[in-house]
C-alpha cells in the first residue's frame, strides 16, 4: 500500500474518532438536559412556582384580594385592602406578630406565615379555587384565611413582657402541641412602606431584629438542660442519688463551682433540682455515662429537625464527638458544644407535663376560604414516648418543687400549680449570661408549657426569665 493510502486512511480514521467524540459530548450534554429539566419538573416547580420574587406570582395575584391570618378566637392580625387602586397589606398589631406571620412584599419577598401559606392567601390554591364556586362565577375574589393556635391575649402578655430585651417566649398546649404564642424581640415593622424606609439599618444594626429568636436563635441551655440528665437519672438506677455538695468537684483535674460556689450540704435527687446543684448533676453525669446521656438527648429530640410552619433551625450538637469526662461534666450543665432554640426547650418541658409524649409543635389550625369551608386542617401529630409516665411525673414534682422551694419561685401564680426550672448560660460576653426559664402551669387538667430567653441578659435565670413566665401563666390562668 502506499504511503498516501495509509496517511488518507489514517487522517479518515481520525477524523472518524472525533466526530464519534463531538456526538458523545453532545449525547452527554443532552443527557445532562434532559436530567435537569426533568429534576426542575419533578423536584423544583414548586419551588420556582412559590418563589416570593416570582413576577408572574405577583401578576396571579393582582386579582384576588389577599386572605387575612386571625388568632384562635378570630382576632384580625393581618389583612388586605385595596385603596386608590392599589392592594395594601396591614398588619393590626406591627411588631408583635412580624417573626410569626411575616412581611408580603414587591420589593423584599415574603417571609413566614405568609410564605408558607401564600398558594392559601393568594388564592391559588387548587383545592380553594375548587370549594369556592361562587368566585369561580364572579370577579369578587379573596384569598383564603388562616387561622393560628396563637392566642392574641397570650402574645400580646409575651411581647410586652420581653419589652425592650431581647429574648424569646413559646407558650405551648403540651397535651396537643399547639403554640400558643411565639415572640420575639427586637422586632421590626412588616408595613411594606416601613420595610422600604428602614431595610437597610434592619439589616445592618447589631440587634439582629430579623432573627426570629424562638425558632432560629441558638444558645447554650445551661441549667435547663439538667431536665434531660434527671430523665436519665431517674431512669437508669439513679433515683436514689444523694451527694454530699461542698459547693466545687473536680474532673480530670479541673474544678467546677456551684453558681456563686455555693455548697450546699447534703442533697437527695429531688433537693439538687430544686437548687441546681452543678456539682450533684456533674457527678451524676459521671455515673451515667456518655452514652445514656447522649441516648437521652435523643429522646428529647435535641439535634433533630423540627417540621413546623416556618423555618426552625436544629438544634446543635455533634452526635459523633467523643465525648471525655471533663466535656461530660460541661455538657451535664447546658454548656460545651450544644447550642438548643427556645422552641426546642419549648418542646421539652412540653414533654415532661404531657406526661413523657411528645407532641409536635404547630401554629395553624385550619385554612378556611371565602365562603368558610376549610380547605386545611391541622391536627395533633403524636412523635412518640421519651420518657415512662412515671419518670415524667417524678420530673413534673420536682420542677413544682423548684418553684415552691428553689430558684424558680417567682415564676409562681397564686391558684396554680406551677412548676419550672430555671438556667444561666454562659457565652462569649463574660458577665452577660443568658437567663432562661422553661416550666409549666397547670388548673384543672388543663396545662401550659413555657420556655423563656434573655439575651445576654446577665441576671439568672430566677431573677429575670420566670418573672416573664409568671406574666404569661397570670393571663393563661385567667383565659382558662
Amino acid at each position: 500500500m502506499k504511503k498516501s493510502e495509509v496517511d488518507k486512511k489514517s487522517n479518515n480514521y481520525k477524523d472518524g474518532t472525533r466526530l464519534l467524540q463531538v456526538l458523545v459530548i453532545i449525547g452527554v450534554l443532552f443527557l445532562i438536559l434532559v436530567a435537569y429539566l426533568t429534576y426542575l419538573e419533578i423536584f423544583a416547580k414548586e419551588d420556582y412556582i412559590n418563589n416570593s420574587f416570582n413576577q408572574r406570582q405577583w401578576k396571579q395575584e393582582e386579582n384576588t384580594l389577599r386572605g387575612d391570618i386571625v388568632d384562635r378566637d378570630g382576632e384580625l392580625i393581618a389583612t388586605s385592602y385595596m385603596s386608590e387602586g392599589t392592594q395594601l397589606r396591614e398588619y393590626k398589631y406591627g411588631k408583635m406578630y412580624a417573626h410569626t406571620v411575616g412581611y408580603n412584599s414587591k420589593v423584599y419577598g415574603k417571609s413566614q406565615l405568609e410564605l408558607t401559606y401564600n398558594k392559601n392567601l393568594a388564592g391559588l390554591s387548587e383545592m380553594s379555587n375548587f370549594t369556592d364556586i361562587k368566585a369561580t362565577f364572579t370577579e369578587e375574589k379573596k384569598g383564603d384565611t388562616v387561622h393560628l393556635t396563637i392566642s392574641h391575649k397570650l402574645q400580646e402578655k409575651a411581647f410586652s413582657a420581653l419589652g425592650n430585651r431581647a429574648g424569646a417566649v413559646v407558650a405551648m398546649n403540651p397535651e396537643t402541641g399547639e403554640v400558643l404564642c411565639m415572640a420575639s424581640t427586637p422586632s421590626f415593622n412588616p408595613e411594606s412602606n416601613s420595610l422600604s424606609q428602614n431595610w437597610d439599618s434592619l439589616n445592618s444594626g447589631n440587634d439582629s431584629p430579623f432573627l426570629n429568636r424562638a425558632v432560629n436563635g441558638l444558645y447554650a441551655p445551661g441549667s435547663i438542660f439538667k431536665t434531660i440528665i434527671l430523665s436519665a437519672a431517674l431512669e437508669n438506677g439513679l433515683e436514689n442519688f444523694e451527694i454530699e455538695d461542698n459547693g466545687v468537684i473536680e474532673i480530670g483535674g479541673r474544678e467546677y463551682h456551684n453558681a456563686k460556689s455555693k455548697a450546699y450540704g447534703h442533697l437527695d435527687l429531688k433537693k439538687a433540682f430544686a437548687v441546681s446543684s452543678n456539682v450533684a448533676f456533674i457527678s451524676i453525669s459521671q455515673e451515667l455515662g456518655e452514652d445514656i446521656v447522649k441516648q437521652y438527648m435523643k429522646k428529647f429530640r435535641i439535634g433533630e429537625k423540627i417540621k413546623f410552619d416556618i423555618p426552625v433551625t436544629s438544634s446543635r450538637y455533634d452526635f459523633k464527638e467523643k465525648i471525655y469526662p471533663v466535656d461530660l461534666a460541661q455538657l451535664s450543665i447546658g454548656q460545651w458544644k450544644l447550642q438548643v432554640t427556645p422552641l426546642q426547650m419549648a418542646m421539652m418541658v412540653s414533654t415532661i407535663a404531657n406526661n413523657g409524649v411528645v407532641e409536635k409543635p404547630y401554629m395553624v389550625k385550619k385554612v378556611a376560604n371565602s365562603t368558610g369551608i376549610t380547605v386545611v386542617n391541622n391536627r395533633s401529630e403524636n412523635l412518640g414516648r421519651a420518657i415512662s409516665s412515671l419518670t415524667a411525673k417524678t420530673i413534673q414534682d420536682f420542677m413544682i418543687e423548684a418553684v415552691d422551694n428553689g430558684t424558680a419561685g417567682n415564676a409562681a401564680v397564686s391558684g396554680l400549680k406551677v412548676g419550672g426550672k430555671t438556667g444561666t448560660a454562659e457565652n462569649e460576653r463574660e458577665g452577660k449570661e443568658h437567663a432562661w426559664f422553661v416550666g409549666f402551669a397547670e388548673e384543672n387538667d388543663k396545662k401550659i408549657a413555657v420556655a423563656v430567653i434573655l439575651e445576654y441578659d446577665g441576671g439568672s435565670g430566677g431573677g429575670s426569665a420566670a418573672p416573664v413566665a409568671r406574666e404569661i401563666f397570670k393571663v393563661w390562668k385567667n383565659e382558662n
